[in-house]
């Protein structure tokens, strides 16, 4: 008989309290590490992602700014280089005023047109702009936009756990703000009204010409602006400053200009000095003033008056004015400088008289410190009459050379001071170049106040200094 053995069945126990409580302690913790572990990620993650969009639009702004300010045409303000809120304002390439800016109350860099600016980009901290002259030396102090030859630019961006710099550099080009105050005629000698001798020259320091219409002149007392015009007597027109050229801002009367024949001496009277012949002075249809010559003889007429010109000046003009009322052909004239034996020496010009009235120069440089005769010689073959007018000759101390404006006012501003004045020139939206000179820069009275370096501050005392009597107006200082 077989023993039966009793199979023996392995049953599981349940945990117990101890092993439970080890348990769960156990994957507390490995989540606890997991779940900080995963925390840690993301906000790794995410300090990388704000990273790279605050650098991603810092970026952006800076590319946006040196690309628009290489088109500028012109600078008209920049801040100091120690200026942490830093802005330029400037013409764009569609003539137009607009700025760069930091709003240092909401530290976003802005750019519009002022009063209408626009956050390009947030959480800027400083905006630094720093100036350098053609020579690449830091501009500092008072900062003349001519100046300007590059501008550094350098922006810290922060969002209060990553902070970066960007910096860039804009060079100008080559013609960019070229024009110059050069020379100030502020105290001239002589007393009384100061206004009429007072000139302002401007240097065009780049290598291309510049025209000058529209621009304007101001002075510290002002408060409405002098728009630049070409001068109605002595100038020939043009309102374009050449390369490396130079414009003289005078008075329409200025004192610069020494006439020997001061409108034909046809305002007050017919003076002695004229010779006539067929030719009388009359009211009536002048070209600027009350009195012109007239002649209404058929046939053959002439005037003539001799002058000396003087030696030792830089320019002698002769100009005249001439119109008809005949028809076009039946009137000529012919002007001529001759000796005083009536042989020709040069001609002045010949041809028919216009049915509006013309003007007409001539340079006498040839004839300095000779005595000469001024011969207009006309003919009539109409029924109209021949007129003259504003005949001129003036020696000065401008360079022919140089092109001459006026303000059409018939002064520079309210005068230039003697003590000390500001002046500005406009290109009739931005400023140029802006000088605020002192008596102690120059001594004056018949000196001029002469710029040293072109490329200069213009607010530096030092790049001042006393120039020749006269000065050198349309002329190298």
């Amino acid at each position: 008989m077989r023993k039966e053995t009793k199979k023996h069945v392995k049953r599981f126990r349940g945990f117990t309290l101890v092993e439970l409580i080890l348990m769960v302690g156990t994957i507390a913790l490995v989540a606890g590490a997991l779940v900080g572990l995963i925390s840690n990620s993301y906000k790794d993650w995410e300090l990388g992602s704000n990273r790279s969009t605050l650098l991603q639009d810092g970026r952006a702004a800076m590319e946006q700014m040196v690309r628009i300010l290489r088109q500028a045409k012109a600078f008209s303000a920049v801040s100091q280089s120690t200026d942490y809120a830093g802005y330029i304002t400037f013409t764009s390439v569609d003539d137009i005023t607009e700025q760069f800016k930091l709003n240092a109350l909401t530290s976003e860099l802005e750019y519009g047109q002022i009063g209408s600016l626009s956050a390009l980009t947030g959480s800027v901290s400083s905006l630094v702009l720093t100036c350098y002259d053609i020579n690449g030396n830091v501009l500092t102090g008072s900062v003349s936009a001519g100046n300007i030859q590059s501008v550094g630019i350098e922006t810290t961006l922060t969002d209060g756990t990553n902070s970066f710099t960007l910096s860039g550099r804009v060079f100008c080009p080559k013609d960019f703000q070229s024009v110059v105050i050069n020379e100030l005629m502020y105290n001239p000698s002589g007393g009384g009204n100061d206004a009429p001798k007072e000139w302002v020259e401007l240097y065009n320091l780049s290598g291309s010409s510049i025209d000058l219409t529209g621009w304007t002149i101001w002075t510290g007392s002002q408060t409405t602006e002098d728009i630049l015009v070409s001068h109605p007597q002595f100038g020939n027109g043009s309102m374009i400053i050449p390369a490396n050229g130079y414009a003289v801002i005078t008075a329409d009367t200025t004192d610069v200009y020494t006439e020997l024949v001061t409108n034909g001496d046809f305002e007050s009277q017919l003076k002695k000095e004229w010779q006539l012949n067929n030719w009388s002075r009359t009211k009536l249809n002048a070209h600027n003033g009350s009195y012109k010559l007239e002649s209404d003889v058929s046939g053959a007429s002439w005037v003539y008056q001799n002058i000396t010109i003087p030696s030792g000046l830089n320019s002698y003009l002769f100009l005249f004015w001439e119109r008809t009322t005949s028809a076009v052909g039946q009137t000529q004239i012919t002007v001529t400088i001759r000796n005083l034996s009536g042989q020709v020496l040069a001609a002045g010009y010949s041809g028919q008289m216009h049915s509006d009235w013309t003007c007409h120069t001539m340079n006498l440089a040839a004839f300095a410190g000779q005595t000469i005769r001024i011969y207009f010689s006309a003919t009539n073959n109409g029924s109209g009459v021949l007129l003259l007018d504003d005949v001129s000759v003036a020696s000065s101390y401008v360079n022919l050379d140089a092109i001459r404006l006026s303000c059409g006012d018939n002064q520079i501003g309210n005068g230039l001071s003697d003590t000390g004045d500001t002046v500005t020139v406009t290109d009739g939206s931005a400023t140029v170049d802006s000088v605020t000179y002192d008596d102690s820069w120059g001594d004056g009275d018949g000196t001029s106040l002469s710029r040293i370096d072109p490329q200069g501050a213009s607010n530096d005392q030092s790049n001042w200094t006393s120039g020749p009597q006269h000065g050198t107006p349309g002329s190298a200082n």
